[in-house]
């Protein structure tokens, strides 16, 4: 499993408006470039 993996045991049990409002928070180019930034350190 990566690092950004959420492990949920039941169905059920996901938010996924909690996940819909977390996703939309930061845009892909902004989380690439955060990743990126921190693996070349």
């Amino acid at each position: 499993m990566g690092k950004s993996c959420i492990r949920f045991k039941k169905m059920e049990d996901i938010p996924y408006e909690l996940i819909k409002e977390l996703c939309g928070k930061m845009t892909q180019e902004e989380w690439i470039g955060i990743y990126e930034s921190a693996i070349k350190k």
